[in-house]
């Protein structure tokens, strides 16, 4: 009676711990199936290269599920994927399968669209786009150039082909030595613009060595031509003040009425040669001042130039008749 107490009591605990394994496997089973939390859905693809288990979903940007697994029917791939149950997807939402980086990985994109829930009804591949395919890209250019017109272009190839046989041959090579004349001219100029821009670098480094000395020129120039300017208002002054002085002696100028017309040719003359004077050291002031103004435009395109300060030419000295 022990014996088959014993094999009974083995038994039973045979039987419950199977139990207790097989209820195991099913809530396991089921919360891989469905997870807690989560809401299956699934879609359709005729190219799912680029989909592998564990690829992530994701809405609006935000990951929300992954990809659970990947099965093979007779004309299409039915891909089934998890989503938080907070994450809506609609009756007309879209799937698009983008690249994650540009070394390589993709991931899912739900745009939910629609005012009822999916369900267990799988999104049709009508709605699903996925990322770059060759044999797709070849398929579709094939439509596009069915439309066009292949006679225009075989009669242009042979108008073309005509064009190149014969004497025409000889005006290709004609054009071709043009060419090749117009490309050696090009050569020569710019080996003379060259020669042109190395003159010119030696032209400043000789001018960068004399800066110094041009600086001296300046200044003595600048005083030569303050000092022709403050001699010729001095000279202007001079000429105004003997013409009142000529005008206080007219009286006494009545004893030589009688040989006035000699007087006065003698005055004109001294005047004209006065006039002519004044004329040249307005002209010498002028030279001057243009070569003054050339070499401070030569000095100021060196960088490490800086103007004097002070000059003759800055300073006003007040002279008889022209005040600063």
């Amino acid at each position: 009676m022990q014996e088959v107490s014993s094999i009974r009591a083995q038994r039973f605990w045979g039987i419950a711990a199977l139990a207790l394994i097989t209820a195991i496997g099913v809530v396991t089973a089921m919360l891989y199936i469905k997870p807690p939390g989560e809401t299956l859905f699934s879609f359709y693809t005729d190219d799912a290269a680029s989909l592998r288990v564990g690829d992530t979903v994701r809405v609006a940007g935000v990951v929300v599920g992954t990809v659970k697994d990947l099965a093979l029917e007779t004309d299409q791939i039915r891909v089934r994927a998890s989503v938080n149950k907070k994450a809506f997807v609609g009756d007309q939402s879209q799937i698009q399968v983008r690249m994650l980086t540009v070394v390589g990985g993709y991931y899912v994109t739900v745009i939910p669209m629609g005012r009822k829930p999916l369900g267990s009804k799988p999104i049709p591949k009508e709605r699903v786009t996925m990322p770059y395919n060759l044999m797709q890209i070849l398929t579709d250019s094939t439509k596009i150039t069915e439309g066009v017109s292949t006679r225009p272009i075989k009669e242009s190839i042979d108008q073309l082909q005509t064009a190149l046989t014969g004497t025409n041959t000889q005006t290709v090579g004609a054009i071709l030595d043009a060419g090749n004349s117009v490309v050696d001219t090009l050569t020569r100029q710019r080996g003379q613009i060259t020669k042109i821009l190395d003159l010119s670098d030696e032209y400043i480094d000789r001018l960068a060595k004399y800066s110094g000395k041009m600086e001296e020129y300046l200044r003595r120039i600048s005083i030569l031509e303050q000092t022709l300017v403050l001699y010729g208002k001095a000279f202007s002054d001079g000429l105004t003040r003997l013409g009142g002085v000529g005008w206080i002696l007219s009286p006494l100028l009545d004893d030589y009425f009688a040989h006035r017309d000699d007087f006065l040719d003698r005055i004109r003359n001294i005047l004209g040669d006065f006039r002519t004077i004044e004329v040249r050291h307005g002209a010498a002031v002028r030279w001057l001042q243009r070569i003054h103004d050339r070499m401070e435009v030569a000095l100021d395109k060196q960088n490490n130039f800086t103007r004097p300060e002070l000059l003759a030419t800055d300073i006003c000295i007040p002279v008889h008749g022209s005040p600063c």
